[in-house]
């Protein structure tokens, strides 16, 4: 990249390598890349958090108060790629996401057709029909649980979950750190945490009321 301050090569960081001037984004970099970090899932989150405060003091606004005009918009837009990339990296939930995202495979919402492609031709994940049903009894049983004001159950439903979760999880680790991950299968697993994440919060939001 070349520096618009000093025109000469400004290198890879946040500040360019000949006059020190504040560089504007790569947009075509991901969100590992900002940091200087492999992409990957098992990443050293100490590591990652003391670069984004480094990077972020580096990037401070007032440092660029009374700076060129092209140098505050740097700033500004380097913040911004910063903090979205440091909000998905810091959580392994989002950060597998992502990774996934980069593989292709959108974690969306709803699936999409009969043959897994979304109108935007990325991959969706197909909804496991077993996964459904398994979910809908859990809730139903936490329904009967609150109907009673039984909390003892809410309790042991509750942490229930939370293993499946937790193991689901593991087991996404587990893939990721693997040669030729399987992502399709990561997938799946994403969507099972994803329902069970779910399910958690209700299962606490009904434990609270219920009496």
């Amino acid at each position: 990249m070349i520096c618009w301050s000093c025109e000469k090569n400004a290198g890879d960081g946040l500040l360019c390598a000949g006059c020190g001037a504040v560089q504007p984004p790569d947009p075509e970099a991901d969100h590992f890349k900002v940091f200087g970090l492999p992409c990957r899932y098992d990443i050293d989150l100490v590591e990652l958090e003391q670069r984004y405060k480094e990077m972020t003091k580096t990037l401070h606004p007032d440092r660029y108060a009374k700076a060129d005009p092209r140098a505050r918009r740097a700033s500004l837009e380097r913040s911004v790629q910063l903090n979205q990339a440091w909000r998905t990296l810091s959580s392994p939930v989002s950060r597998a996401e992502y990774l996934l995202s980069l593989a292709g495979i959108d974690l969306a919402e709803n699936s999409g057709g009969r043959d897994g492609e979304s109108s935007s031709n990325r991959a969706t994940q197909p909804m496991d029909t077993s996964l459904l049903v398994e979910v809908m009894e859990l809730r139903e049983a936490m329904a009967e649980a609150r109907a009673k004001g039984d909390k003892v159950k809410l309790g042991h439903l509750a942490a229930g979950v939370q293993a499946l979760h937790d193991n689901e999880m593991a087991e996404v680790a587990k893939s990721f750190a693997k040669d030729n991950p399987d992502h399709p299968a990561i997938a799946a697993r994403m969507v099972a945490a994803r329902y069970y994440r779910r399910f958690l919060e209700e299962a606490r939001s009904q434990h609270d009321d219920a009496g």
